[in-house]
């Protein structure tokens, strides 16, 4: 149905429907639907023969598939690994969870009642394959084994089940008491073959199918769910510090931190908030991925409360453990902290420069994230403690034409030279070199009031070239 629209009045027949080649056809239906006969595949007019008060809205898939991605993306309070199985199932890969709930009947049974209170009729089934888990929640009806299931269980095509119901095979049963080289034989050459046997063996677990989660599964994980739900931050917090602690201890073991995080908070009326967090290097430094969390769960609309919360590890490194004594040097640790704490509540990364080998001053360095190092890259001569982004033109008179700086005008400002050092010739590189370049004569020179000023004149006189030197500002001196 289409968003915005209000559900049919409960009680009353109610259908989705879909064109095709011969007219509207029934592809969904809702309980008080079912009751009067009304099947999927059938066509509207059919149907209405049947039930004149049958209402229909037109199917939208693409609806359907968001609101299935929707739930599966709810359901990972339950598991990291979920997986839709369109058009109206959800897989999840609960291995060494349901403790974490008190027990798989205690998960089952919270699943059931949750799904139930937001308007959904479950099916629940667990099982160690996901053919049996799929066999068993569709066809099970309180099943625990998969012989007295219906061939349709195994989920093979229309043609294949057909087949076998012809040779009297309909339940799974009959089709396991053959061995497996009569079931090659019998169905050698036929296009049901792969199909039957390949649902067959995943079903029974011989052959191996993926789960195709929504998320690549992360490799340590957090879960705590909570029996009455939280609003307040405090409450928040607490539950945060669990998290991280348990997290890091698992990290530690492994000798590994975490690089990214995703602290993932589920709301009690069923939507869901995601905090991604990044780390400058890897850590599994309780404290400090609590400092990096705290600030987002500040900001947090919590709702009705959150009822459960997971922390994740989607990318670690190698960590070694950190021993601090008077000796150590710990600054790019607390550099990267740093960096951390700033992208946390910015969601940008400090900047630093660092040098580059290049003689020309604007290309002698360049951005970088910052961290303290070290580096063997150095200037040849000091540079002033500020290079403008983009050096400024000024009007110069010099005593000579190419002798320094007397008097210089910049930014409508006229100022009187005192002292002056230089010049420092920098030629352009040869490589690089472009239209219009020309070395470059630096001076350091003091005003009046003992300011400082890097310039520089480019080009030189007496050039074959008709256009006359200019003069530049290109940095502050202390």
């Amino acid at each position: 149905m289409k968003q915005g629209k209000s559900l049919p009045p409960k009680g009353l027949p109610f259908a989705l429907v879909e064109g095709g080649a011969r007219g509207l056809r029934v592809v969904a239906m809702n309980a008080a639907a079912r009751n009067f006969g009304i099947s999927r595949g059938q066509r509207l007019a059919d149907a209405r023969a049947q039930e004149p008060d049958l209402l229909s809205e037109l199917h939208e898939p693409e609806q359907d598939m968001a609101s299935l991605l929707g739930l599966c993306r709810w359901m990972e309070r339950y598991s990291p690994w979920v997986s839709p199985e369109a058009p109206d199932g959800i897989l999840l890969d609960v291995t060494g969870i349901p403790h974490l709930f008190g027990g798989e009947p205690n998960m089952l049974k919270e699943m059931r009642e949750r799904l139930s209170h937001y308007g959904f009729s479950t099916s629940l089934a667990p099982a160690a394959t996901i053919g049996a888990a799929w066999a068993l929640a569709r066809y099970g009806k309180g099943a625990e084994s998969l012989e007295p299931l219906p061939i349709e269980a195994l989920r093979i095509d229309g043609e294949a089940a057909r087949t076998l119901r012809r040779l009297g095979l309909k339940t799974i049963g009959s089709l396991m008491a053959i061995p497996r080289a009569s079931l090659a034989r019998r169905f050698h050459g036929e296009r049901i073959h792969e199909n039957v046997l390949t649902r067959l063996d995943e079903a029974l677990g011989v052959r191996d199918e993926p789960l195709n989660a929504l998320n690549p599964p992360p490799t340590f994980t957090a879960h705590r769910a909570l029996m009455e739900p939280l609003i307040s931050t405090q409450g928040l917090e607490s539950l945060l510090v669990g998290l991280v602690t348990l997290l890091c201890r698992d990290l530690e073991k492994h000798s590994l931190g975490a690089l990214r995080l995703i602290l993932k908070l589920y709301r009690t009326e069923g939507s869901r908030i995601c905090v991604p967090a990044g780390l400058s290097s890897a850590s599994h430094d309780p404290a400090h991925l609590f400092r990096l969390l705290k600030p987002r769960l500040e900001t947090i609309d919590a709702g009705f409360g959150i009822d459960a919360m997971t922390l994740e590890a989607r990318e670690t490194a190698p960590a070694a453990a950190q021993q601090y004594g008077f000796a150590d040097n710990t600054s790019v640790v607390d550099f990267d902290r740093l960096n951390d704490r700033v992208m946390s509540r910015h969601d940008t990364a400090l900047e630093g420069r660092v040098p580059v080998a290049s003689h020309i001053p604007e290309r002698a360095e360049k951005k970088s994230y910052l961290r303290p190092q070290s580096t063997s890259v150095q200037p040849a001569r000091l540079r002033p403690l500020l290079i403008l982004e983009a050096a400024e033109p000024a009007n110069v008179i010099a005593s000579v034409p190419d002798g320094p700086p007397m008097r210089f005008t910049w930014r409508k400002v006229t100022r009187r030279v005192l002292r002056s050092q230089g010049p420092e010739r920098i030629a352009p590189e040869w490589w690089q070199l472009g239209d219009g370049q020309s070395p470059r004569d630096y001076y350091v020179i003091e005003d009046e009031e003992g300011r400082r000023y890097w310039i520089y004149r480019e080009g030189l006189y007496g050039e074959t070239s008709k256009m006359q030197p200019k003069w530049f500002v290109h940095g502050l001196s202390a």
